[in-house]
């Protein structure tokens, strides 16, 4: 089969050194092992931090371009990565395929029988792997090893190729548009998506990371603004310091200053030591004000002080202090609109919106939903000790349509609530999401429900209930109500029991659930448990 070279496998070769782009490269790599090896599937997979992060496939849901495999939770790929050489599964195999039920049109089959893993190494160094199944289980039986060797050499060229493609665009600050779906992957892994808008701002993220530029980001609560900011710290040369965050919008006005600039002994009452601020914890990195919008006008003015100077003043000290801090923050605002009203300093947003970024909402996104469905459904699997959810085609489809209002913020909550009722609906090993596990109203609104949640499944939802033991939580009950009514319950019931169980401590509970305990009263407030 493979002992005599085919056209297809020269072509994959002369691609590796061709202007081919990434994505171009490994579609034709897979496409070629798939025909050649009368393959099910495949999967060219890059290997970081301990997880397999898929970067293109061939034969499988697209939702797997956005799992993110942890090695720890799949062990046919633990084995992979340990091999150092060609590893073939037997069909009997106990060991559970990341892939189970997630070849498209075969449901009445769900297992892969026949499956080979190659480690894609670089001196000797493990970059990535290829995975090839197949449904007959002798599919590979007369495939000899130095034949998936060759296999192996050419993929693990194509994939250093592209990682050095990407270190050179970086170096020299040279970013062609037909190769940036898939760059930056080794270093932006967490966000997912390939669509224009969010291309476009991973270009934006490279361009302004290292510099020392202040960056607003701009766009709808739920769209991820937080992971923007972090992917800008990380990619830039402070890396290697600390980024802090700091809500301005929990920010007590009594406090504020004190929380931003740090305070001496004596300064006020209760201050009974000197305290560094956020300006001192982030000297030599980056500062990250999420909800920029909200702070008050008079701390605007000490902010933009701050910021035009490079020097912080204690509260109750007059010895100024030099800091080296990166701004970056964030808001959900129209600035310019709240500039207009002057509810913010035109001086101050000038200032921090040097390179502002946006990031899209949902529902701006195409099929990037699908693989964020993905991700979040590799990531319940994981909380849920479970091997495998899939979605089902239905699902899929209706979640493309749906508004996602909340975006990726209510997309994940929404994923965990439905995978928490299918598994009390099931007792298989692999978790099915159906539409009614979403309760989608009539036009594509996840609403009170018009669908059919058993109640049996209701019942043992709710008798699972939330273990708040030692901070430690599981996943809470849903009612059958809307998201946010069934969200709104389950603070209340956490909140109320890990209140409970500190004797109503609120600072206590606030470390507990690991909140801002002034964000904690006003969530305890709004749910009227206080």
């Amino acid at each position: 089969m493979m002992e005599q070279v085919s056209k297809e496998w020269v072509q994959v070769a002369l691609g590796i050194t061709s202007g081919m782009s990434n994505a171009e490269r490994f579609t034709q790599l897979l496409s070629t092992v798939n025909q050649t090896l009368k393959s099910d599937a495949s999967a060219l997979l890059l290997f970081k931090d301990q997880q397999f992060v898929p970067l293109a496939i061939n034969g499988l849901s697209h939702d797997v371009l956005g799992r993110r495999f942890d090695i720890q939770q799949h062990p046919r790929l633990e084995v992979i990565a340990r091999a150092g050489d060609v590893v073939r599964f037997p069909a009997d195999s106990d060991l559970a395929d990341p892939y189970d039920g997630l070849i498209p049109n075969h449901d009445d089959e769900l297992k892969v029988h026949a499956c080979i893993g190659l480690p894609l190494l670089q001196e000797d160094r493990l970059i990535g792997a290829l995975t090839i199944d197949a449904f007959d289980p002798e599919r590979f039986d007369r495939l000899s090893n130095n034949s998936l060797r060759m296999i192996s050499a050419l993929a693990s060229s194509s994939l250093n190729t592209a990682l050095l493609q990407e270190k050179l665009e970086k170096s020299t600050g040279f970013t062609p548009t037909e190769n940036h779906s898939l760059k930056m992957v080794s270093e932006a892994v967490d966000i997912i998506g390939q669509s224009a808008g969010i291309a476009m701002l991973k270009q934006h993220i490279e361009v302004v990371a290292n510099t020392d530029l202040s960056v607003l980001i701009m766009g709808e609560t739920g769209v991820g603004k937080e992971l923007v900011a972090k992917s800008i710290h990380h990619q830039s040369g402070r890396a290697d310091k600390p980024m802090i965050y700091l809500n301005c919008a929990a920010l007590p006005e009594s406090v504020a200053e004190s929380e931003l600039f740090g305070h001496v002994k004596g300064a006020f009452t209760g201050a009974i030591s000197n305290r560094k601020g956020k300006f001192e914890l982030a000297d030599g990195g980056t500062l990250f004000l999420d909800e920029i919008g909200e702070l008050s006008l008079p701390l605007q003015a000490k902010l933009l002080r701050a910021l035009q100077y490079g020097d912080i003043q204690r509260v109750g000290d007059e010895k100024n202090i030099k800091v080296d801090v990166r701004i970056i923050a964030a808001t959900n605002r129209i600035m310019h609109e709240e500039v207009v009203a002057e509810r913010f300093r035109a001086d101050l947003y000038h200032r921090l919106s040097v390179f502002p970024v946006t990031v899209p909402p949902l529902r701006e996104r195409d099929k990037d939903v699908v693989l964020l469905a993905g991700f979040f459904a590799e990531r319940c699997a994981a909380k849920l000790g479970g091997s495998t959810i899939r979605l089902d085609a239905q699902v899929l489809r209706m979640i493309q349509s749906h508004p996602w209002r909340g975006n990726v913020r209510e997309l994940e909550h929404a994923i965990n609530r439905a995978a928490v009722l299918a598994r009390a609906e099931s007792v298989d090993e692999f978790l099915l999401l159906q539409p009614h596990h979403f309760n989608f109203a009539k036009h594509g609104a996840l609403g009170a429900s018009t669908g059919s949640v058993s109640r049996a499944a209701e019942s043992r939802v709710n008798d699972s209930a939330v273990n708040a033991v030692d901070g430690e939580l599981d996943f809470a009950a849903y009612r059958e109500l809307g998201l946010k009514e069934a969200l709104d319950q389950f603070q209340a019931e956490l909140v109320a029991k890990v209140y409970k169980a500190n004797a109503q401590n609120l600072s206590q509970t606030a470390r507990d659930l690991k909140v801002n305990p002034g964000n904690l009263h006003r969530l305890m407030k709004r749910l009227q448990l206080k």
